[in-house]
């Protein structure tokens, strides 16, 4: 009789926020991109960065946004979802991970929004 656990082990729960934590914050530059060649991206100590030809412009802001301190919320945003997706989710790997990585881009899109909003 195998014993079968329903839940997933902890160090793949803190694996899978790892995992998030570093999505969000290594993705925030795509978003920025996105959202400026979308709508608008705001740089620091000058304009916004609106279309494709700003999108490096876009980049750069965020790494700046993330420099400054931003980058702490995101990562914790993205770890905390991925470790809430990896005990919500019944055992494995495969799918907590793939959604965690999901949220945490959407978390990160979701910042880079609220920052082009102010």
């Amino acid at each position: 009789m195998e014993i079968h656990e329903v839940r997933t082990s902890t160090p793949a729960r803190w694996a899978i926020a790892l995992w998030g934590a570093l999505t969000a914050v290594l993705t925030a530059p795509i978003t920025a991109i996105l959202l400026g060649v979308v709508y608008r991206f705001p740089i620091p100590f000058g304009d916004d960065a609106r279309g494709v030809d700003e999108a490096g412009n876009a980049a750069l802001a965020s790494a700046y946004y993330l420099v400054k301190g931003e980058g702490v919320i995101v990562a914790a945003l993205g770890g905390g979802a991925g470790y809430l997706l990896a005990r919500a989710t019944g055992p494995g790997l495969i799918r907590p991970l793939a959604l965690a990585v999901a949220t945490a881009f959407g978390l990160a899109l979701l910042g880079a929004a609220l920052l082009a909003s102010w």
